[in-house]
């Protein structure tokens, strides 16, 4: 099948990749049990072991305070995470993970690792470095697009 004007342009080799990928995460967490979003396991993984400010998240992602709050709240319920609020300004919370969240990304990210070693067949050691380094590139320069609009 020949592929269009619009399949062969980089935003929709992005978007397809992405899709994709979202897709193979719901079906991996439904499988082992895991009523996790794709959205929900990136934030997970942002949070270290040390713990993080819930407004740092808000940065990290480029997700709005009520989304992240939400997303947050979520997790709480299901004991993923641990959330305290600080002393000295109530409005500002200081997020863990959980024994149990600790528990649920270990596994998940070694199933992942499974997943993503035979996604990577073919590319090198030097290219995957390489396509890394574009990527962020690319997110970068759209961050500053983003910035001046």
């Amino acid at each position: 099948m020949q592929k269009t004007d619009m399949e062969k342009t980089l935003g929709y080799c992005l978007h397809n990749l992405a899709f994709n990928l979202k897709a193979v995460l719901k079906k991996t967490f439904k499988t082992n049990g895991y009523q996790l979003t794709p959205e929900a396991y990136f934030l997970l993984n942002l949070i270290p072991t040390s713990g993080i400010a819930q407004q740092t998240l808000v940065k990290k992602t480029g997700k709005d305070k009520a989304a992240i709050t939400r997303l947050l709240d979520s997790l709480n319920h299901d004991g993923l995470i641990v959330r305290r609020v600080q002393p000295d300004n109530k409005r500002r919370s200081h997020i863990k993970l959980s024994e149990q969240g600790e528990t649920v990304i270990e596994k998940i990210n070694a199933e992942l690792t499974r997943i993503s070693e035979p996604m990577l067949v073919g590319i090198s050691a030097a290219e995957r470095e390489k396509l890394y380094h574009l990527l962020n590139q690319l997110n970068a320069n759209l961050a500053q697009i983003s910035d001046s609009i």
